[in-house]
């Protein structure tokens, strides 16, 4: 009793919340960890949430909760919370509101992602000016970005209508008007297969997608692109990016240029990732220059290379071993098998040359087995994917020994024909 008379009450000043004991240096490192990257530092799209759908939906980050504890925490989370916008244009909403209060809360200086997606639907009953207004509206906000590193677009349709004809003139002044916003940009990614054009060919032609890939010629380090919407001049510019090291070529169609995939392997020598989807009809042109391209790269790419993500022919499997035993830093390798009936015996050179290897993915092998697969280094995977494997699927017991011998972190996914889950281990 005594000594609490003697006590003296603490000024508010001096009374300091358990929230603001912590450093702001490891809560910013807390907080990295809750948005899944480091900010200023490219991040791929799906790590980080969307700043409109944290500010506007139920489900939110845990990013965002944690921002509301104080205005400390929200001064700390808020660039990180805006690295990444993305419109999706097929949604209700009010549009105008929406970047009315983009602009208001000069959100703009954070944000590094900008992603724009579009599903067509007729039911919709879009029309050119409604669409207009809306790129419009992305067009004004992407203006206040000063350090935009990453552009995708995709554009996709809810059903097999071809769209309508008064909506691709409107896509292409979009990319036309928002290029000169590109300056600073790193990734770009242009997809568009999943929408018919208004014409027979389904071909949806944007010529001004060229624009972006003039402007990004000497930032860009990633391309990500459908093939069959580069125009020559759009290929012409993406020769000229020189320091492209992640590339993912989606091979839809050649066209009439089916050189233009090799003339950009060797357009780009700083090759650390790639990503080859062939074509959904393949033919003996596409056969020949993907067994060329293979001989490419294990002749001026393979120590370099890092990421594989491919088609597997019994025909290339000499030339891929070849590849593999040249690129010694592989650290992901995804095969997909195109009329593979072999057996895995490329799976030796994997094993024997790949010793950074740790995660590989095989799709579509059904004459692989336990056996074959047996050589793998496991203990040094951490994410194996099995997909359309028939015979190696049927092994549960061998999966359950690799974990139980080899590595009990590994993490393996099986599927089925169709991409759903079969069976998590």
């Amino acid at each position: 009793m005594p000594r609490a008379r003697h006590r003296r009450k603490k000024s508010k000043q001096q009374i300091q919340r358990p929230n603001h004991k912590l450093p702001p240096e490891l809560i910013s490192e807390i907080f990295e960890y809750l948005w899944g990257g480091i900010l200023d530092e490219p991040a791929y799209e799906y790590e980080i949430p969307n700043a409109i759908d944290d500010h506007f939906s139920q489900e939110r980050s845990d990013l965002f909760r944690v921002s509301m504890v104080c205005s400390v925490w929200r001064q700390i989370a808020i660039p990180r919370i805006w690295q990444k916008v993305k419109f999706q244009l097929d949604f209700e909403r009010d549009w105008e509101s929406l970047f009315q209060w983009l602009m208001e809360g000069d959100y703009g200086k954070y944000v590094r992602q900008i992603h724009v997606e579009y599903d067509y639907d007729p039911k919709q009953n879009e029309t050119a000016l409604s669409l207009s207004e809306k790129f419009g509206g992305i067009v004004e906000f992407v203006e206040t970005v000063p350090n935009m590193h990453t552009f995708a677009v995709r554009f996709n349709s809810a059903t097999s209508d071809h769209i309508a004809e008064d909506l691709p003139p409107v896509m292409d002044s979009f990319f036309h008007e928002i290029s000169a916003s590109c300056r600073s940009v790193r990734r770009v990614k242009i997809h568009t297969s999943g929408l018919r054009g208004p014409n027979k060919d389904d071909t949806l032609n944007l010529p001004s997608v060229s624009n972006i890939i003039f402007m990004v010629t000497n930032t860009v380090r990633e391309v990500d692109l459908m093939m069959h919407i580069a125009t020559r001049e759009t290929i012409e510019a993406l020769c000229n990016c020189k320091g492209v090291d992640r590339a993912l070529v989606h091979c839809c169609s050649w066209g009439d240029t089916p050189g233009d995939y090799y003339t950009l392997l060797m357009s780009w020598k700083h090759l650390k990732n790639l990503q080859i989807e062939p074509p959904h009809h393949i033919d003996p042109i596409w056969e020949e220059t993907y067994s060329k391209s293979l001989q490419y790269l294990s002749e001026n790419c393979g120590d370099q290379l890092e990421e594989l993500w491919m088609p597997l022919r019994e025909e290339d499997q000499k030339l891929f071993c070849n590849l593999v035993e040249r690129t010694p830093n592989l650290k992901v390798l995804a095969l997909e098998g195109k009329d593979f009936e072999n057996d895995g015996q490329f799976l030796n050179v994997v094993a024997r040359t790949t010793p950074n290897l740790n995660y590989i993915h095989l799709s579509y092998f059904p004459n692989i087995t336990g056996k074959d697969v047996k050589i793998v280094n496991w203990d040094q995977l951490i994410d194996v994917n099995i997909m359309g494997c028939e015979l190696l699927e049927k092994e549960t017991k061998f999966f359950d020994r690799v974990k139980e011998e080899c590595c009990p972190q590994l993490n393996i996914h099986i599927y089925d024909l169709e991409g759903n889950v079969v069976e998590n281990r």
